[in-house]
């Protein structure tokens, strides 16, 4: 028992990666000031755990209903995570321009939220980590509580990324955003090659 909460609680740390989240949020939030940066901090980590959850508890049913594989999904969330990547790589393309023209929780929702936090891979992992047909209900509630302190972490890291900004500096974060964003491309083809090689597989037998 306690070599499977300790098994979800790193899967869930890697997947919805406080430190990752950092960059991300400094980049939308590149124009804001510190108060508007800690509501977007606080309502982005609300509504990463409201996402988080609804997928917990609903989304294999929902999946299961309109005949979607667990494959499918995979290959689907890569695919757009690995979008969200390429901005993250080319940064410099894609600079904070419009971002002015958007609302405080209109940020914190995208990209904040969704896919900063709750990203496709982390999306992906909380229905595996409570398949209904492997974990009882009380087993996905253990899950739940484990992914809030995930989130208590994050939450934490958006808070303090003002001060991680001053320590590493333009230079750095660009930097760590980029390194970031290899990262999450990286792991994003891998969640589609795990998906196709499923599918296929299933599909030789």
């Amino acid at each position: 028992m306690f070599h499977r909460l300790a098994e979800t609680f790193v899967t869930l740390f890697v997947v919805l990666d406080p430190v990752g989240s950092v960059p991300i949020f400094l980049h939308a939030t590149a124009h804001l000031g510190a108060r508007e940066r800690r509501r977007i901090a606080i309502a982005a980590t609300g509504v990463a755990f409201l996402v988080l959850m609804l997928f917990l508890y609903l989304a294999q049913y929902l999946l299961d209903e309109m005949h979607i594989s667990i494959a499918a999904f995979r290959i689907a969330g890569g695919a757009v995570l690995l979008i969200f990547a390429l901005r993250m790589i080319l940064v410099g393309e894609h600079a904070s321009a419009g971002h002015e023209a958007r609302t405080p929780m209109e940020i914190a929702v995208f990209p904040v939220a969704m896919p900063g936090i709750a990203s496709p891979g982390a999306l992906l992992a909380v229905v595996l980590l409570t398949d209904n047909t492997q974990y009882t209900l009380l087993e996905e509630t253990g899950t739940a509580g484990l992914a809030v302190i995930v989130l208590a972490i994050v939450l934490a890291a958006l808070l303090l990324a003002t001060r991680i900004q001053r320590l590493l500096g333009a230079a750095g974060i660009m930097v760590v955003t980029q390194i970031m964003g290899l990262i999450l491309a990286a792991f994003s083809v891998q969640q589609m090659l795990d998906g196709f090689v499923e599918v296929f597989g299933r599909g030789g037998h």
